[in-house]
């Protein structure tokens, strides 16, 4: 009788250590972590898998165990010294956790990854949204919404970018949306008191975050799609050697006649902010001098994305000289590479509508270009598109546009 006892005891004991394994394993975001009067709310989720791994952020962080004598979550992790050690259970519900860990008292609460995600389709939040402030008027951030749950926010501020990659769960009935990430701008639980399709508003922690729904579709970009490969044959010659006859500039002087009376082109510069669809732009300004008795030309080379009237400091904008002595560019005012011409194509900028010859050319380090040359104003590009990937395999991608004749 004592045996049959004792066995229904370790029967007993083993469900429910079971039980509060079961409990245990799932998705859990940290919503709180007090520490001697010190209130955090660091909002990063960890898994305790079902096989004893653990994931934080995503990240495999080590392993988990559940210990009942203790009623204690044991942890070992190579990630962070912070997650290894032992955290005393004081309560396990369904949707709540909180443990106590090195003198820390944090609360979890449990992520239905189900519901999360329904709730998430049901939202006007996913798509590409530019942000507003609240912090650098003149800093440019956006934020790239996803289903199920993933996100990218770009910040571009001075020249710099920074790329945060992470998750989000939107809960209707508490009108609130949580970004969790290692960006400190939306990180965390964020008050929604403006949310349409084309526009939200998010108080987060006191600081007022707008932002405006972008539209991709006049955003879409076009890929160059071809290769260095393309232009040579099997044995390594060149192709293209006829297709400089098919170009609509051939005369030097022609071009200086052309330009005698042009000062400025300008120009719309575009670049695509990386992991996104949006283009940021500015206005990039060449000066042209054309002087038909001394048969002398200058473009400014503005194809770096900068001009002479906002230059990077230490830095200069090279000359850009037509050398009708020598060998003749017929590409300028760009640099003179292999080449091929598509044919012919009517297009329309905020300059005017120009009949133009596209040419696809390859630039130094990998650059490829398309290039639209106004048929009946030599000297003078429509458009411009330059793309290249960079050593870590993100895409460089720019656009010039005339903006301007004067």
């Amino acid at each position: 009788m004592k045996k049959t006892a004792l066995f229904i005891l370790f029967v007993a004991f083993a469900f429910i250590a079971n039980a509060q394994k079961s409990k245990i394993a799932g998705s859990w975001l940290m919503i709180k972590a007090e520490t001697e009067g010190e209130i955090q709310e660091p909002y990063f989720i960890t898994d305790f898998k079902e096989n004893g791994k653990m994931e934080v952020m995503g990240m495999d962080a080590g392993s988990w165990k559940y210990n009942k004598s203790s009623n204690s979550i044991v942890m070992e992790s190579e990630l962070d010294k912070d997650f290894n050690g032992e955290g005393k259970i004081l309560k396990l519900t369904k949707k709540e956790l909180v443990v106590s860990k090195d003198g820390a008292r944090l609360t979890y609460k449990k992520v239905d990854v189900d519901e999360m995600m329904e709730n998430n389709k049901k939202s006007n939040f996913p798509g590409t949204w530019k942000i507003e402030g609240p912090e650098n008027p003149e800093a440019i951030s956006v934020l790239k919404l996803e289903l199920p749950d993933s996100f990218v926010l770009v910040e571009t501020d001075y020249g710099s970018t920074s790329t945060t990659r992470g998750s989000w769960m939107f809960n209707q009935k508490e009108e609130t949306v949580i970004f969790i990430g290692f960006s400190h701008l939306l990180r965390g639980k964020n008050i929604i008191t403006t949310l349409t399709a084309d526009k939200f508003v998010l108080d987060n922690n006191g600081n007022i975050i707008t932002a405006i729904k972008e539209n991709t579709e006049l955003n879409k970009i076009e890929r160059l799609t071809f290769t260095e490969e393309d232009f040579f044959d099997e044995n390594g010659d060149y192709k293209y050697y006829d297709d400089e006859q098919k170009l609509p500039w051939q005369d030097p002087y022609e071009m200086i006649i052309e330009l005698v009376n042009v000062h400025h082109l300008v120009y719309i510069y575009s670049t695509l902010i990386n992991g996104t669809e949006t283009l940021t732009s500015k206005t990039l300004t060449a000066d042209v001098k054309a002087d038909e008795e001394g048969q002398t030309l200058s473009i400014d080379f503005i194809f770096y994305g900068y001009d002479n009237y906002n230059l990077p400091e230490d830095t200069e904008l090279p000359p850009n000289n037509y050398n009708l002595s020598g060998y003749s560019n017929i590409l300028y005012p760009l640099k003179d590479n292999p080449f091929r011409v598509l044919g012919t194509e009517h297009i329309t900028t905020p300059a005017g509508t120009f009949d133009c010859t596209i040419v696809e050319a390859l630039g130094d380090f990998e650059v490829k270009k398309k290039l639209w040359m106004i048929n009946d104003k030599p000297g003078i590009y429509a458009k411009i598109i330059q793309e290249k990937e960079n050593y870590i395999g993100d895409l460089e991608y720019f656009i010039y546009e005339l903006a301007e004749i004067k």
